[in-house]
């Protein structure tokens, strides 16, 4: 009897003692939360579609610097011819190309322009040309 009486007053003791930490756990479940909302949702309403981009070989990039003395237009000009010379070289002849980007930014007081050409198909019409450089 002693020994029941001795183990019902140590077993509250020990109870009082132990204690449970569980670090992370509220943060944790708030991540997956979040997760399986933004899960959910998107699947609701699919991103916009993206362009269709151009095959890798049919388009090209530039960016041309321009110098003081030239217009705006002259160096939107130049970016387009230089990117053609670079087509028409990665194609080994003249091709027929269209612009779908021109863009002009000021970089250390310069005025560059970035552009994008892209062959066309020879049903689509479009410039066969070299453009002609500006002074």
């Amino acid at each position: 009897m002693k020994a029941v009486f001795a183990a019902a007053l140590v077993l509250p003791a020990l109870s009082a003692c132990v204690s449970i930490e569980l670090p992370g756990v509220v943060t944790d479940t708030v991540k997956v939360a979040k997760d399986t909302y933004k899960s959910v949702t998107a699947k609701k309403n699919p991103p916009e579609a993206a362009k269709p981009a151009a095959e890798a070989g049919n388009s090209i990039s530039n960016t041309f610097v321009g110098q003081d003395s030239q217009t705006t237009a002259e160096v939107k000009q130049a970016c387009v011819s230089e990117a053609a010379d670079k087509l028409f070289k990665a194609h080994g002849k003249e091709v027929a190309y269209t612009v779908s980007e021109n863009s002009i930014s000021a970089v250390n007081n310069a005025v560059a322009a970035h552009c994008r050409i892209t062959a066309t198909k020879p049903s689509q019409t479009a410039t066969t040309e070299k453009p002609a450089t500006g002074a």
